[in-house]
């Protein structure tokens, strides 16, 4: 039997190619598209980028960011309300906060002229309670449904965004308002509030390390943006038939007020000084609060505001 001839391998010789995958053939196929998609990808991400920075320039934005930081945190504090200068009401005190376990110690001196009196607010675990001390005399009571709304409305502005419905809850307006309506509004008022436009003209001072975000508002361009763009908010058209009637009653007063928002800011994001302040008539009202020890602060508050909560229970 004759023997089968097994050729002889030439290692010079190419191995045979293989036939190329589906997928290969593919991306060589569609490589035009892809680098297209790729290129949409990033325009969208650098567009994305830049309204996210824009965003978290926006003085409103710098706004709620350094006031959460405070509110997050503790901090002292000391507030008044005046009259063409003269002192009419004054708060100092101190408040601590723990957001994650919702708990809240507040402790402050009041000061209305005609009397004093001493105010604290204490809420951890299942005890939300506040109380005033008065001819030394400590009145507690059940604060529960403002502190959990107060940390609802928290939520959501630490992260960066205003829910009208947990403001309303929060101030007692729901019966007044509309929660929906109030977000869309609050949205235009952000984008008014540029620093730029009619209704608000913005400077930015730096000393020390602070920046102060002064704000002159024009008083008529937002009344005339309420009634323009507002009567949504108004849960009764009675309400809102009231305003534009007041409105148009002292519309000459309003056009020759002068109104002017600030705050500061130091380099670690907090929010150290807010101020408003308005002009009508010749007279100038304004309110205006300092904050110092923000992270540091500690809340003590007193053992006869705790046995007057145990002798009421």
């Amino acid at each position: 039997m004759a023997k089968k001839m097994i050729p002889a391998i030439n290692e010079s010789e190419p191995d045979v190619v293989k036939p190329e995958s589906p997928r290969r053939v593919w991306i060589k196929e569609h490589m035009t598209a892809i680098y297209i998609g790729a290129a949409i990808l990033l325009i969208i991400a650098v567009f994305v980028g830049i309204r996210i920075y824009n965003s978290a320039n926006h003085p409103i934005a710098k706004f709620m960011s350094a006031s959460a930081k405070d509110f997050n945190s503790s901090f002292t504090f000391e507030a008044e309300a005046s009259v063409d200068g003269k002192t009419v009401m004054s708060y100092s005190g101190a408040y601590e906060a723990d957001p994650s376990k919702q708990n809240v110690k507040v402790i402050y001196d009041a000061d209305y002229g005609d009397y004093t009196y001493t105010g604290a607010v204490y809420a951890e675990g299942e005890t939300r309670v506040s109380g005033s001390l008065y001819d030394g005399k400590w009145r507690v009571r059940d604060c529960s449904e403002k502190v959990l709304n107060f940390f609802d409305f928290n939520t959501d502005y630490r992260a960066g965004s205003f829910d009208g419905a947990s403001f309303l809850r929060f101030t007692e307006l729901t019966s007044q308002f509309s929660a929906k309506e109030l977000n869309s509004f609050m949205k235009l008022f952000k984008d008014r509030m540029s620093g730029s436009t009619e209704l608000a003209r913005l400077t930015v001072t730096s000393q020390d390390g602070e920046k102060t975000y002064s704000f002159d508002i024009s008083v008529s361009e937002f009344f005339d943006l309420v009634r323009n763009k507002g009567a949504s908010i108004f849960f009764s058209a009675i309400d809102y038939d009231a305003f534009c009637a007041l409105y148009k009653l002292n519309e000459s007063a309003v056009k020759s007020s002068d109104c002017r928002f600030s705050y500061t800011i130091d380099s670690k994001g907090s929010m150290t000084a807010l101020s408003l302040s308005l002009t009508v008539g010749g007279e100038t009202y304004a309110v205006s609060c300092k904050i110092d020890d923000v992270g540091s602060a500690k809340v003590e508050i007193p053992r006869k505001f705790f046995e007057a909560l145990v002798a009421q229970q």
